[in-house]
């Protein structure tokens, strides 16, 4: 199984993105992680409010119920678009390379909400050793 974890998309959602004329104020994606979180809630997921993680954009926290786990999401404002990153919060998977079957569902849920939701376009998904290449990404992030 091969797990896609990063999104690259553009988003028809008002931009957050805040500059003074010395420095940013406020990175985007606010809006864009909040949105992501209620999408995440109407598939059954307890998720926080978005929470600021610095330069890297907005973060996200994550609960599947059964099986109980702890997921999360960054959103991170990019020139002209966002760029997501949906993980596990578990070393021991990230260590051996496991995905737990309730993060893959997860991801395969939001993956399909997001390509129904007209505010959300052009998205690809890429593992981490595709995202920064000329790779186009995928259209799913699960391939079985």
């Amino acid at each position: 199984m091969k797990i896609r974890p990063w999104a690259r998309c553009v988003s028809d959602l008002p931009s957050d993105h805040v500059e003074d004329e010395f420095q940013i104020v406020q990175l985007g994606g606010k809006g864009v992680a909040s949105t992501i979180g209620e999408i995440l809630r109407d598939l059954g997921y307890k998720v926080s409010e978005p929470v600021s993680a610095n330069d890297n954009g907005w973060e996200i926290y994550v609960l599947a119920a059964k099986p109980r786990r702890r997921l999360w999401c960054q959103v991170t404002f990019m020139d002209d678009h966002y760029l997501l990153f949906f993980g596990q919060n578990s070393w021991i998977a990230e260590f051996f390379g496991k995905c737990h079957p309730a993060y893959v569902d997860a991801l395969s849920r939001l993956a399909a909400a997001l390509a129904d939701d007209a505010r959300f376009r052009e998205i690809r998904w890429f593992t981490s050793d595709e995202l920064y290449t000329e790779a186009t990404g995928a259209s799913c992030p699960v391939e079985v």
